[in-house]
């Protein structure tokens, strides 16, 4: 000791010069945002997967069910495939969320276990709901058409624009949204038609989410220019 105060340490860059605190507050926000991104479950390549399961599903259906006059539904083939692909869907999903959040504890973590677990459930009981309203005698076109293809995009879309919007999640509140509005006006095409315009506007929906995750996704350290 030589009898006088030290001075309090400074951040410093890596050549040793004090680093302005401007910089080191975007320093942080950066790191903070690729963290933030890197603990995403939902990256490009899992809306990519999803804009071809959606075409595949709902295009799949509309396949079955174009030129049927009086509408009745879709086959029971073209059902098979949908719930299969919903299975691979729903097992991809929860693969990614397990890789995802591996590691993670706390109040983030019940947190999107809750939420991944309400709009299951809110998934779930719509079509619940629509079996009810084959038992009461609605027409095959609501029962089978219009509610089927757009009620639970609507309705659980609705919940995922709130909720994102809530974690100030523009960009997936956004798009919540955009599938909404593509639902609610999907409908006037009729019973047949609303699943291939669904099927077609919700891949390009995916798609171009996926395109803006894309350009603003961390480069890997080999593709850096930067350094970093």
């Amino acid at each position: 000791m030589n009898g006088e105060d030290e001075a309090p340490e400074t951040a410093t860059t890596e050549e040793g010069d004090p680093l302005d605190p401007s910089a080191a507050a975007a320093l942080f926000e950066q790191t903070r945002r690729r963290a933030q991104r890197q603990l995403d479950i939902r990256p490009p390549l899992a809306m990519l997967l999803g804009a071809v399961l959606v075409l595949v599903d709902y295009g799949g259906i509309w396949l079955s069910v174009r030129g049927q006059h009086p509408y009745t539904g879709p086959s029971p083939t073209a059902l098979v495939v949908v719930y299969t692909i919903v299975f691979v869907g729903i097992a991809v999903i929860a693969v990614a969320f397990r890789r995802a959040t591996s590691g993670i504890r706390g109040r983030s973590s019940r947190q999107r276990r809750a939420a991944g677990i309400t709009f299951a459930t809110i998934w779930v009981l719509n079509y619940v709901f629509a079996g009810a309203l084959n038992v009461a005698g609605v027409s095959p076109a609501i029962a089978y058409g219009l509610y089927p293809a757009a009620g639970p995009l609507i309705i659980v879309g609705s919940a995922v624009a709130a909720y994102e919007a809530a974690q100030e999640h523009w960009g997936w509140s956004a798009l919540a949204l955009a599938v909404v509005a593509l639902a609610a006006l999907a409908a006037y095409a009729g019973p047949a038609n609303v699943w291939g315009v669904i099927g077609l506007g919700f891949s390009l929906l995916l798609l171009a989410r996926a395109a803006s995750l894309i350009w603003h996704w961390p480069l890997p350290a080999w593709a850096r220019t930067d350094g970093r």
